[in-house]
């Protein structure tokens, strides 16, 4: 009886000591799936997986004759609903298919099933021995990243909840790790776009494009006649020419900075040019934030066009968008769009053209 304790001893020992560390890579596999295919924990977590597929994964070793086993499959199951952003294996170890398939239909187990025939993967996570002997239940919960983040051995009512408590871990990680990538794609995209319609708008130091447009009130503004060669040298100043339009948000707080800028700089005349509104709606809306600066009507877009507001194909305006053009009737500067401080870059180059 002593030598079979103590046999029962140097077993759990030799198990224990062979098994895997927190935070050492977990080892590479891929087993049958019990209802066809096969699974890849390459292609799943560690840096050979596509970055938008990692998720982390459960490994968990079992027997059908396994008594704790059952009661710890119970609990991943109910776990395996609540967090559905972790995917939970379950590895017959060493049964025949008819086996775990007899066993997965009598207890109706919706988890996954691979099947470690030969007991190869058990080995390389030291859950099997040199002699066959296997530590059961046996479970390994692998991060993102291909480390070990967890492992446990054995199960008792309550360890669940030591499940239960890495997996809200894991999956508040994983979801902050996902919003940060889709806010750095999204930010990717958006530069992108931003370079693409810088391509496409007017250069810096060009010739802005002359117009003519109505004010709002009555009569007509000719940039000519403010800008350029064709001005009287003592009517020339620098003009911003802010396109917008009413459903426009940052235009708003656009709007807001460049009417506390008309009165800090004299000097510099702002326009805003409407884009495709009625001249009722542009009043309301005049009206409602009581705004002082002097109001262009691009009734049909023609300007907004010239100046590479409007997409000549869809009709889109990108908006706020706004150019200064210098007295010489070149562009001095253009901005597109609106986010708090971007008011210190106009008055940067307000300062600029009205210091010399």
């Amino acid at each position: 009886m002593r030598a079979k304790i103590l046999l029962s001893v140097l077993v759990c020992f030799s198990l224990a000591s062979a098994q895997l560390e927190i935070g050492q890579e977990a080892p590479s596999f891929y087993l049958p799936r019990l209802e066809g295919g096969s699974f890849y924990m390459s292609r799943t977590v560690g840096p050979k997986a596509k970055v938008e597929d990692r998720i982390p994964v459960v490994v968990s070793f079992f027997q059908t004759t396994c008594v704790p086993c059952k009661a710890e499959i119970a609990e991943l199951e109910k776990l395996q609903e609540e967090f559905p952003l972790i995917k939970i294996f379950l590895v017959g170890l060493n049964e025949p298919d008819e086996l775990v398939a007899e066993y997965v239909e009598k207890f109706d187990l919706k988890l996954n099933m691979l099947l470690d025939r030969y007991g190869v993967t058990g080995k390389k996570y030291g859950v099997v021995d040199e002699n066959g002997v296997a530590l059961l239940p046996n479970t390994y919960i692998v991060a993102t990243d291909g480390s070990i983040y967890y492992h446990h051995t054995g199960f008792k009512p309550g360890d669940e909840e030591i499940y239960r408590e890495k997996f809200a871990v894991l999956t508040e990680e994983l979801e902050a790790e996902r919003a940060a990538r889709a806010a750095a794609l999204a930010q990717e995209k958006e530069q992108q776009t931003a370079e693409e319609k810088q391509h496409d708008a007017l250069a810096i130091g060009q010739p802005a494009p002359t117009f003519f447009l109505p004010y709002l009130e009555g009569g007509s503004f000719y940039l000519s006649r403010t800008v350029g060669p064709k001005a009287k040298e003592e009517d020339r100043k620098p003009v911003v020419v802010s396109f917008f339009q009413t459903t426009c948000v940052p235009c708003k707080a656009e709007i807001a900075e460049l009417e506390k800028l008309q009165e800090e700089f004299p000097g510099v005349t702002i326009y805003l040019v409407d884009l495709n509104e009625s001249d009722e709606l542009v009043r309301e809306y005049i009206e409602r934030f009581d705004l002082k600066l002097q109001m262009l009507m691009d009734r049909y877009g023609a300007v907004g066009k010239k100046y590479k507001v409007v997409d000549e194909k869809s009709g889109l305006a990108i908006l706020p968008n706004s150019f200064i053009v210098a007295q010489d009737g070149t562009i001095y500067y253009h901005h597109t769009g609106f986010k708090p401080g971007d008011e210190e870059l106009y008055r940067k180059k307000f300062v600029e053209l009205t210091s010399h």
